[in-house]
């Protein structure tokens, strides 16, 4: 079985489904017959850089709401990752662009890495809250996914 996910590192419910693909493979009657492949997906390619702006302040001014409504529907994004076995730290992740991110994955996908790099981009991000269009950044998840 061949399975595309087609995700981008900035969206939260994407790694949370990564880990519930995870449960349900463990699951699965024949988990070595299932091929995995990483598709690149911009949510929003014209996402500058990262500007300063907590995820709260960008999700309010995006669906009109106040911060502390934003606030509280990050707890609650909070709460479904935790039931994942997740850690998000959304009160410290630096929301960014994440074009190098995905032509770093494809790379990865070059040489058989990617699964590895996916896990580690995404910690990297929501545990970590390391800023994933920093060059240097995605040079030492790179070189920490090699080394799996």
């Amino acid at each position: 079985m061949n399975i595309e996910i087609w995700s981008d590192y900035i969206c939260p419910f994407c790694y949370i489904g990564k880990r519930r693909l995870e449960s349900a493979l463990e699951q699965f009657a024949a988990p070595n017959e299932v091929f995995i492949e990483y598709k690149s997906f911009e949510l929003n390619p014209q996402t500058s850089m990262y500007s300063g702006k907590s995820m709260h302040q960008i999700l309010s001014e995006k669906h009109g709401m106040s911060l502390e409504q934003a606030k509280k529907a990050h707890a609650e994004l909070e709460q479904q990752a935790a039931m994942m076995g997740l850690v998000y730290n959304i009160d410290q992740i630096k929301p960014t662009n994440t074009f190098d991110a995905h032509r770093l994955t494809q790379y990865a996908k070059s040489v058989g890495k990617d699964q590895q790099l996916a896990e580690k981009m995404f910690y990297s991000y929501y545990t970590d809250a390391k800023l994933i269009s920093d060059h240097d950044t995605l040079a030492s998840i790179a070189e920490s996914s090699w080394n799996e």
